[in-house]
């Protein structure tokens, strides 16, 4: 099972975090596109290479966690799209097995008896939204690349359905966050449950009803087993805390449990 890091605040470069993760024996650094630093026009392929094999890493990314691939505006949709081409042909070019993407609910209009998202409401042109970005994904990987389904906060019905559409190419996967699945009550456990073989990529962290992106350790969570999950399927495992002292503390205690190779 491989194990990465995420992108840190702290980090000042790439090569930084590239540094970070071989200091503690990890195998990538997932490269969040929301970060100035990790922009596509500040990411040529051939640095990112130098940088694989000066430290014995590879990278994963992040794409934008503001994305939103099927949006009812064409010239916005067309450039979240062109974000998302650029980011999977450079991961192809570097040999990077995946690209992390979240699935937005979008706006929504609060009424006096409920709310109501514009994609539930214009739920068929959502949909072939979603089915040009699928395809158009499809064709980028070359199937090389997984692009992998993020939960953050219990999935709506409409956006099951997307994220079922997805799932029928098979460039997708699923990527899951099990702090966001803790906070939201576990409302995501039943689609993961159905869709368990196509687990590949865990944003792992501790975490509790009130908190996630805690230590390993601190939370409720059962990291073991979490583990055990992960590897049935063969899914990279990002230990995604939010600062260099809580990756250590995390790292340790796999290492204390034997749950980690580094």
């Amino acid at each position: 099972m491989d194990f990465g890091m995420p992108f840190l605040l702290e980090n000042n470069s790439i090569a930084d975090a590239a540094a970070l993760a071989a200091s503690l024996g990890l195998d990538f650094v997932e490269l969040n596109m929301s970060f100035p630093i990790c922009q596509r026009e500040r990411m040529p392929a051939d640095d990112l290479l130098a940088l694989q094999r000066k430290y014995g890493i590879y990278f994963t990314f992040h794409l934008d966690e503001e994305m939103a691939p099927c949006t009812f505006s064409a010239p916005v949709r067309a450039a979240w799209q062109q974000v998302a081409r650029e980011a999977i042909a450079l991961a192809r070019q570097i040999g990077a097995p995946s690209v992390n993407l979240h699935w937005p609910r979008g706006v929504y209009v609060t009424l006096p008896e409920k709310i109501d998202f514009l994609f539930n409401r214009y739920r068929q042109e959502y949909l072939e939204h979603t089915l040009r970005f699928r395809d158009l994904c499809q064709e980028v990987s070359g199937g090389d690349v997984n692009v992998c389904v993020e939960n953050t906060g219990g999935w709506a019905p409409f956006q099951q359905e997307a994220v079922d559409l997805l799932l029928e190419a098979p460039a997708f996967g699923l990527t899951l966050d099990v702090g966001h699945n803790c906070r939201a009550g576990y409302a995501d456990a039943p689609y993961y449950a159905r869709h368990r073989d196509r687990l590949r990529h865990m944003h792992l962290h501790d975490a509790t009803p009130a908190q996630d992106h805690m230590p390993l350790g601190r939370g409720s969570l059962d990291i073991a087993a979490l583990l055990a999950r992960a590897g049935r399927t063969h899914a990279r495992v990002v230990v995604e805390v939010k600062t260099a002292v809580a990756l250590e503390e995390s790292v340790d205690y796999l290492r204390k449990r034997g749950l980690y190779h580094g």
